[in-house]
C-alpha cells in the first residue's frame, strides 16, 4: 500500500448518503468517519512486466459496465514532433477486476486533431442518445499549440468510432482563459494564460453542459483550474448565472499541500447530495513534468451550485495533508502521480490514478474504494 493511503486511512473515516444513493459519502472524509482503501491495481490483459500499453485513463459508467477511454502512441511521424496519439476503449463487466481489449474510437484527424487526441471526458445526453466526448488535441506541426477537440456517437454503447466535429477544433489555445482571466482583480493573466486542457465535464442541467479545464501561463510557470458552460460544444459561457468569470481554483489555493506551489492541473469531479467534490492535482515548479517535482493529490469541495474563485477560500479541504503522494519518491522521475479519476458505480464511489514506480518502466493504476469506517 502507498505511504499516502496509510494517511488517508489516519484521517478519514465513516457514511452517509449523497445523490448518488451511496451509504458513504466524500461528505465524511470531512468529519472523519470514511477512507479509501485500494482495492484493485488496474492491468490491461496485454501488458506485461515493464511495458505499459495506453493510459492517461479516464472513465465512463454505464448499465454497469465501465468503461475506460485513453490515449494509445502511434508510430511517431515528422509532422508531429511532440505527440502522435489517438484514443482507445476497454470494457469491463466486474468493477474493474478483467478488462476487454482495446477498440479504437478516434483517430487523428484533418482539423486541427492531425497529431494527438488524449486526455478528455466522456458524457452521455441520455435524452437526445448520444455519447460525447471532448479532449486535447493538438494539429500537425503543433500549428496553434494545445486545443479543445469535440466528437460524438448515437448508439447503446461508446465502444466504436467516433465522429469529429466539422468545428474542431471547438476550443483554440487561450481561446477561453483569454475571457476567464479579463478584468480587474482576477487570478490570471488573460494574455499569457492559455492551452485549455484536462477538461472534465461534469454535468449537463438546464440545457447546458458545466466544464472544467486547466490553463497554464508558461511566463510565470503558473496553472489553474476554471469552469466554463456551453449548450453545443460550440458556444461557451465563462461568466454570467452560476459561473465565477474567474479562475476557480490556483497558486493562491494550493500552499498549504505542496512547498512553492505553482498552482493545480487536472480535475475529476462528483457531485453529492450537498457539496461538489474535485479531486485535483497540484505541484511545484510548473505544470510541466520535470525532475525533482512535488506533484500532489488533494480533495476539495465546495456547496452545490457555487465555483468559488481562486484565493476566495470557498473551497476547502478535510484537512492541511495531501489526500494522495507518490509511492516512489524518485526527484528523477517526473510526473509519477497522475490522472486520478472517480467512478460512482450505483452506491459505490471508486477513485482511481495512475502510480509509475521510477524511471516510468512500470506502473499502477491503482483503483480505491471509499468505505465507512
Amino acid at each position: 500500500m502507498p505511504k499516502s493511503l496509510w494517511l488517508v486511512a489516519a484521517f478519514f473515516l465513516g457514511t452517509a448518503t449523497s445523490c448518488l444513493a451511496a451509504t458513504v459519502s466524500p461528505d465524511d472524509l470531512w468529519s472523519g468517519r470514511a477512507r479509501f482503501v485500494q482495492v484493485g491495481d488496474v492491468h490491461w490483459p496485454e501488458e506485461r512486466e515493464g511495458t505499459v500499453l495506453d493510459n492517461s485513463s479516464w472513465f465512463f459508467v454505464a448499465n454497469g459496465i465501465w468503461y475506460a477511454f485513453s490515449r494509445q502512441y502511434l508510430t511517431p511521424i515528422p509532422q508531429c514532433p511532440a505527440d502522435h496519439t489517438r484514443v482507445v476503449i476497454r470494457s469491463s463487466r466486474d468493477k474493474g477486476k478483467s478488462w476487454s481489449g482495446p477498440v479504437p474510437i478516434i483517430e487523428p484527424g484533418s482539423n486541427g486533431d492531425g497529431c494527438a487526441v488524449l486526455d478528455g471526458s466522456t458524457y452521455y445526453d441520455e435524452a437526445n442518445e448520444t455519447w460525447h466526448i471532448l479532449a486535447q488535441c493538438l494539429a500537425t506541426r503543433n500549428e496553434g499549440g494545445w486545443s479543445l477537440c469535440h466528437y460524438s456517437r448515437r448508439a447503446p454503447s461508446p465502444a466504436g468510432p467516433f465522429v469529429a466535429d466539422n468545428h474542431n477544433p471547438v476550443v483554440r489555445n487561450g481561446e477561453l482563459w483569454s475571457r476567464i482571466c479579463e478584468g480587474r482583480g482576477k487570478a490570471c493573466d488573460p494574455a499569457n494564460t492559455v492551452d485549455e486542457g484536462t477538461p472534465d465535464i461534469v454535468q449537463k442541467a438546464g440545457g447546458r453542459y458545466l466544464i472544467t479545464l486547466h490553463g497554464y501561463n508558461y511566463k510565470l510557470k503558473r496553472s489553474y483550474r476554471g469552469v466554463v458552460a456551453t449548450p453545443d460544444f460550440l458556444r461557451w459561457a465563462v461568466d454570467g448565472p452560476g459561473l465565477p468569470g474567474d479562475a476557480i481554483l490556483g497558486p493562491a489555493d494550493c500552499g498549504q499541500w505542496v512547498p512553492d506551489c505553482t498552482g493545480v492541473g487536472a480535475a475529476t469531479s462528483l457531485i453529492g447530495e450537498r457539496h461538489t467534490f474535485l479531486v485535483i492535482e497540484a505541484m511545484n515548479r510548473g505544470l510541466v513534468c520535470t525532475t525533482n517535482q512535488d506533484w500532489i493529490f488533494q480533495i476539495v469541495r465546495a456547496p452545490n451550485g457555487q465555483w468559488p474563485r481562486s484565493g476566495s477560500r470557498g473551497w476547502s479541504a478535510p484537512n492541511s495533508q495531501p489526500l494522495i503522494t507518490r509511492s516512489h519518491p524518485d526527484p528523477n522521475t517526473p510526473c509519477a502521480l497522475t490522472y486520478a479519476r472517480w467512478i460512482a458505480d450505483g452506491s459505490d464511489i471508486y477513485l482511481i490514478y495512475e502510480d509509475w514506480e521510477p524511471g516510468r518502466t512500470v506502473l499502477h493504476r491503482r483503483l480505491l474504494k471509499l468505505v465507512a469506517s
